[in-house]
């Protein structure tokens, strides 16, 4: 099965009835891997299993825990838009929660490529037609299958910044430790952990421990070039 994730699109957040809306995929946007859905692609599989079918495609919690029962699944203009009502079980409880806290910050959907339904077109894989498995929304760190390489010191800074905030979010999130389980609440722990070797990370190759705070104007600073799948690979075996 591939994963292919997009930006969190919320439509509707309804705590009380346990209700969210939003889009697992999005047509006409090409990523890193140039590749993008157009919309169409998901029609078939849809009408087959989504929930007018035989409800096959799941709601699931970082491509692996059920997390909700789709109530509507089809496209739009946008992409594959998608309403759920979140379970009552401990999961459900603690995604709600980080749906609202802004934790979650992707939705992604699992799939299989049809062979003959690729085009390719000037450089672009054009996904035509897939086979939808599931649905997922996103909290962990790194959850993004899409490479991402960092050229310039600008681009070291933002990347960096959005990891503090990523952190500061969690930590705040987890200050009272009441709001989450005891499961959730050690994975988000763990989260930050890693986040802040991420940091630490990236703040020492190109002897950038200190250029962050004082940008360096220098010519030499447009010629970096960080891959982060392998600072994360680097991580993992220490």
């Amino acid at each position: 099965m591939e994963t292919k994730n997009c930006e969190l699109r919320l439509k509707g957040l309804d705590i009380k009835n346990r209700i969210v809306e939003g889009y697992f995929a999005i047509f006409n946007n090409v990523d890193s891997q140039n590749e993008m859905f157009v919309k169409g692609a998901f029609a078939k599989t849809i009408a087959e299993n989504g929930t007018k079918g035989k409800n096959r495609i799941k709601h699931l919690y970082n491509h692996f825990d059920t997390v909700g029962v789709l109530q509507e699944l089809y496209e739009d203009d946008e992409g594959v838009r998608f309403v759920s009502k979140i379970g009552t079980h401990t999961l459900g409880n603690d995604v709600l929660r980080m749906i609202d806290e802004g934790l979650i910050t992707e939705n992604s959907v699992g799939y299989q490529y049809i062979p003959d339904k690729i085009e390719y077109l000037d450089g672009v894989t054009v996904l035509k037609e897939v086979k939808m498995w599931e649905g997922s929304s996103l909290d962990k760190w790194g959850a993004n299958e899409k490479a991402v390489i960092l050229k310039s010191l600008d681009e070291v800074e933002l990347y960096v910044k959005n990891l503090q905030e990523k952190v500061g979010l969690i930590e705040k999130s987890v200050s009272g430790r009441t709001n989450f389980s005891d499961e959730t609440y050690y994975e988000l722990i763990a989260q930050v952990g890693t986040i802040k070797k991420m940091v630490d990370a990236l703040c020492e190759m190109k002897s950038l421990q200190g250029t962050l705070a004082q940008k360096s104007q220098k010519d030499d600073s447009q010629n970096l070039t960080i891959d982060i799948d392998k600072i994360i690979a680097n991580l993992k075996t220490k």
